[in-house]
């Protein structure tokens, strides 16, 4: 079989098999091929194999140096591919031998050009591989040891030994009706394409070649605001010469009257349209002119005969936030399916690229994960659910193994032997999301149930307490064993806790629910919503607050309710009703519930802190210190003077909120240099947030102890808890603790309310806390500017008190729930000189 060069070959010989052969398209042509030798080929190695005088092959390959990494590529086209292209209805033995010698003649050129990699593919639109008889695993992976896929990072390729990214082709099938094209279109597009007619936005195909004057005109418009470098003028020019005159190259424009506002460059070969560029007017995009032409395009190719319309590649696997994603992601939205690109590489020297690995570690560890609390280690997931039954009552609880009750989390099948010592000595075990070998030890029965939304699951023993209903937000684990004790059930009655005792002594519980991951979510919000920052004002002030990461899972649901909460206690009776496991009380001396007032500093006037001093009474309050306070040291001497009164900081960085981390530092030495001592408790000015807790970098590096900056406003149980723990961020427990701020004097003009209805928002709060029967800690902020306008939610506060609420400082109402193990409760009211004592 004779090899032929692309310029000895010559057009007249190479262009019928392009023509003809099922594995070609357009950039097969000779024309193409010419356009990327001058184009974007710094050597243009393309040959055709030659069998008894007749042209059985054709195989388009470029030589390109310097591209990523600085890498020496040998290749058949980048973003614009091609392939082997083998002559029609010839036998597989002269197949075989097509392609032996191709892939021989690959090899050579790659030896002889001493190159990195090479890249081969096919196309998605060639006949072939758009029919039942499509080659998802070329021969060149099967027969020649290629990689298949290619991995990309944020900008583009990334090529790496090992390594490979979905490259998804979006496809439309352009056989179905209008109007079910129509129907296939998202939501999204359907409006935006309405929207485009209702404008009166009109679809035009360009007749002359000169159209590409106004295509241009509006390419570099857009250009300009995008920083998009384009390909230059002769390139298109170069394009439309070629295949224009031959109905292969398409401009078309979405018009407002004689204005074009965008354009289409298309290119079309053998019943299939290829969507090349596309640009639009900056000013005019309201218009949504990108969908309409998109759309218009499609209705033009399907009544023109075309069975395909290719909008190309979207990478479904990478973080949406990559610019690789971005600029491909709205090829989604027109109905259209996903074809894998068949793209693969043999690499030459795998060293060269296997150096980059360090650089592009980062970018790996995006691709294919999810920042979820499932990636949390067992120790971790432990440790987390140990510490919120110590909240709830249970000081002894532990992740190791020397507590009662032991959690483990996630334990495996090499854990049966820890469990079952510590069931022998009497304890209890509670094994949350066991694996199957571990569940089978005990002869209990594991079966998934997967979810697409929310799923309510009831409590067996609440009776009519408010936490017999439990919400996961997470599929669950449902457990069957001949003694087993239902604790929580599904809709089909199913067990989704159970209790079980053991011949060995103590009690173990299976818990099915992922507590870990639901507590979080609730607790903390959902890390994926971060990615979608509002950037309208909230209650009238500009600036993050933290609401929208609590928006998907309370959506529909009570926000008056604790979900949170009621996982917790849920699990806390269980362990006292069936594990017999003593369980102290919540509160000190089984107090019903805490209160916790805060006041934001904000430059108040001293006169409001006396006017505030006398509404309170002796309740204590925290103050958070606003930078520009007007008190001295001498003030808040006085401000103290016979009363407890703890301070904190109040942060301010709303209007420059990317250098919070300098600002904080800033007013954190401000404040120690004030006071004399550190700040122990935190908010930030006006509830300012950063995406999923991103502040709590600057509080842990400064050894803030807690903070209240989730705003509730008027009860609202934004983070399904009234009641504190410590944060749960990058797989780690930390010594951070949160609580809601339940309550705030915004409420008075956000609302509008007055001081009786401010007042009764306490009242119905603190009376949801009794009928629920779970110990909650409301916390109250009530600005001292505001009160003139507060004084019946500050009568409030104190009527609590006198009914038997805790009256707390923010860090005395941490310091219970952190310090209470161990400690009897003279010691503890030593500790703090509660007002209670």
């Amino acid at each position: 079989m004779k090899i032929v060069g692309f310029h000895e070959l010559g057009p007249d010989r190479w262009n019928p098999l392009a023509a003809s052969s099922p594995e070609a398209w357009l950039t097969h042509d000779a024309a193409w091929v010419a356009i990327e030798e001058r184009f974007f080929a710094d050597t243009n190695l393309s040959f055709g194999l030659i069998e008894n005088g007749d042209v059985v092959g054709i195989q388009p390959l470029y030589l390109n140096e310097g591209g990523v990494f600085g890498e020496r590529l040998l290749h058949s086209g980048i973003h614009r591919h091609t392939g082997l292209a083998i002559r029609e209805g010839i036998d597989r033995s002269t197949i075989r031998a097509v392609r032996s010698a191709a892939m021989k003649q690959i090899f050579a050129l790659a030896e002889l050009y001493d190159v990195d990699r090479i890249q081969l593919n096919t196309h998605n639109l060639a006949p072939a591989n758009r029919s039942a008889s499509r080659e998802e695993i070329p021969f060149w992976v099967r027969d020649f040891g290629f990689h298949l896929g290619i991995a990309f990072g944020p900008h583009g390729m990334m090529p790496c030994p090992g390594l490979s990214t979905v490259n998804a082709d979006q496809l439309i099938d352009l056989d179905p009706s209008e109007d079910e094209l129509f129907a296939n279109l998202d939501d999204g597009c359907r409006r935006a394409v309405r929207k485009a007619l209702k404008a009166g936005l009109e679809f035009e195909l360009a007749t002359d070649r000169s159209a590409l004057g106004s295509y241009l005109e509006i390419a570099r418009e857009s250009a300009a605001r995008t920083g998009e470098v384009l390909p230059p003028a002769d390139y298109y020019e170069a394009v439309l010469e070629s295949f224009f005159s031959q109905g292969r190259a398409h401009l078309l424009f979405a018009r407002a009257q004689e204005t074009r506002l965008a354009g289409l460059f298309l290119l079309s070969d053998k019943n299939a349209v290829h969507f090349m560029a596309g640009v639009s007017r900056p000013d005019e995009l309201n218009f949504r002119p990108n969908d309409f032409l998109h759309w218009s395009a499609m209705l033009w190719a399907k009544r023109a005969g075309f069975q395909t319309y290719r909008l190309g590649p979207w990478f479904p696997e990478v973080p949406r936030d990559w610019p690789i994603s971005k600029v491909s992601y709205f090829k989604t939205k027109f109905g259209s399916e996903a074809r894998s690109i068949i793209q693969g590489s043999m690499f030459r020297r795998p060293e060269k690229y296997i150096r980059e690995l360090p650089a592009i570690r980062d970018n790996l560890e995006c691709i294919g994960h999810r920042a979820a609390p499932a990636s949390l280690t067992a120790q971790t997931g432990s440790e987390f659910v140990a510490h919120l039954l110590r909240v709830f009552g249970f000081p002894q609880a532990s992740a190791s193994s020397d507590g009662t009750p032991v959690v483990l989390y996630r334990p495996q099948g090499t854990d049966v032997a820890m469990a079952r010592e510590i069931l022998a000595g009497g304890r209890a075990v509670a094994a949350v999301l066991p694996a199957v070998e571990f569940a089978e030890a005990f002869a209990v029965v594991a079966e998934a149930r997967t979810i697409g939304s929310a799923q309510v699951l009831r409590a067996e023993m609440a009776g009519a307490k408010p936490w017999k209903r439990l919400r996961t937000l997470h599929s669950y684990m449902r457990f069957a064993a001949p003694d087993g004790v239902p604790i929580v059930s599904d809709d089909e009655g199913r067990a989704a806790w159970l209790c079980l005792g053991t011949a060995a002594g103590g009690p173990i519980m299976f818990i099915g629910t992922d507590l870990v991951s639901d507590i979080v979510r609730y607790r903390q919000g959902d890390p994926a919503a971060a990615a979608k920052r509002p950037t309208e004002a909230m209650w009238g002030f500009a600036g993050e607050r933290p609401n929208y990461l609590f928006d998907g899972q309370l959506s529909g649901e009570s926000l008056r309710e604790r979900p949170a909460d009621w996982w917790c206690e849920a699990l806390a009776d269980a362990l006292a009703r069936h594990c017999g496991v003593s369980r102290l009380p919540m509160l000190p001396n089984g107090a019903v519930g805490a209160i916790v007032v805060t006041g934001d500093d904000d430059q108040a006037a001293l006169s409001c802190y006396a006017q505030q001093r006398e509404a309170l009474g002796s309740t204590p309050v925290t103050y958070f210190l606003h930078p520009l306070t007007k008190h001295t040291a001498s003030t808040l001497k006085q401000l103290k003077s016979g009363r407890k009164v703890e301070l904190g900081l109040h942060p301010d960085a709303l209007e420059h909120p990317d250098r919070y981390a300098d600002l904080f530092a800033e007013q954190a030495q401000w404040f120690e240099q004030l006071t004399g001592e550190g700040a122990r408790t935190v908010r930030n000015h006006g509830f300012l947030n950063d995406g999923y807790w991103g502040h709590a970098t600057a509080w842990n590096a400064h050894n803030v102890k807690g903070s209240s900056n989730l705003p509730g406003l008027d009860g609202c149980v934004l983070n399904g808890s009234l009641l504190p723990a410590k944060l749960l961020l990058d797989d780690k427990l930390t010594e951070h603790w949160s609580v809601l701020t339940a309550i705030g004097d915004g409420i008075v003009f956000v609302h509008g309310w007055d001081d009786q209805q401010s007042a009764n928002c306490i009242f119905e709060l603190a009376e949801r806390i009794r009928n629920d029967g779970v110990p909650g800690v409301i916390v109250v902020n009530l600005h001292p500017e505001n009160i003139a306008k507060t004084q019946g939610m500050h009568h409030a506060v104190r009527k609590l008190v006198e009914d038997g609420f805790i009256p707390w400082t923010m860090s005395e109402c941490f310091e219970w729930f952190e310090r209470r193990p161990g400690q009897s409760g003279s010691t503890v009211r030593k500790r703090f000189a509660l007002p209670w004592s």
